[in-house]
């Protein structure tokens, strides 16, 4: 599975075409990158995903580099209650502003 690191997107020349910064529970986004034609989640140094703790922490650590599209995604856990009715997708996706 295709992966990115900050250390390698993070700079001048760098264009992102889309970032996706998935939301979880208790302030915990991944980040998901399609640069140079290759989507995948931005990891560490161990290969695990990155965490990041804020939406603003995202910005801040890819401050250098274009980004041309970012989304806040999140879906949310409370329709899946018992005796509720059949799931159905409660996908919230929202705009971020990167520009610097």
């Amino acid at each position: 599975m295709p992966h990115h690191r900050l250390a390698h997107l993070n700079h001048q020349d760098v264009r992102i075409d889309e970032l996706t910064v998935h939301s979880y529970e208790m302030g915990l986004y991944l980040v998901e990158a399609d640069f140079d034609g290759r989507k995948g989640f931005i990891v560490n140094d161990d290969n695990q995903p990155q965490r990041f703790h804020s939406v603003e922490q995202v910005k801040q650590s890819l401050s250098d580099c274009t980004v041309r599209e970012a989304w806040l995604v999140h879906q949310s856990a409370y329709d899946e209650m018992c005796g509720g009715p059949e799931k159905t997708d409660n996908t919230l996706k929202l705009p971020i502003c990167f520009k610097h």
